[in-house]
């Protein structure tokens, strides 16, 4: 007859998934929350091929408050919130078409 106890071994993955716990709770002692959700950044041709903008208009935009400010990333580099990018393109889709009349 075969033994119907569980195995008391867990799989490899709960190892791993241990070791996570483990640092999100380290995290969380010292101050630190991790993001509810993560955040990709556009550099500026994705940006570009995204809207169909080129350079200077996108700046021009920006500086107008009209479209996402870039953010540093670094000394040299910037790059944009790729869901405040979609936001925005999203709004000119939607400027885009004609009111519904009821």
């Amino acid at each position: 007859m075969k033994d119907l106890t569980p195995d008391s071994t867990p799989p490899p993955d709960c190892a791993l998934a241990d070791e996570n716990d483990e640092q999100l709770d380290r995290s969380a002692r010292a101050g630190h929350t991790p993001p509810a959700k993560s955040i990709r950044l556009l550099r500026l041709l994705q940006v570009m091929q995204q809207t169909g903008l080129k350079k200077t208009k996108l700046y021009e935009l920006q500086k107008r408050g009209s479209f996402p400010t870039r953010i540093q990333i670094t000394s040299n580099s910037v790059g944009w919130v790729e869901e405040e990018a979609n936001v925005w393109i999203a709004g000119r889709v939607a400027a885009s078409k004609p009111p519904r009349i009821k």
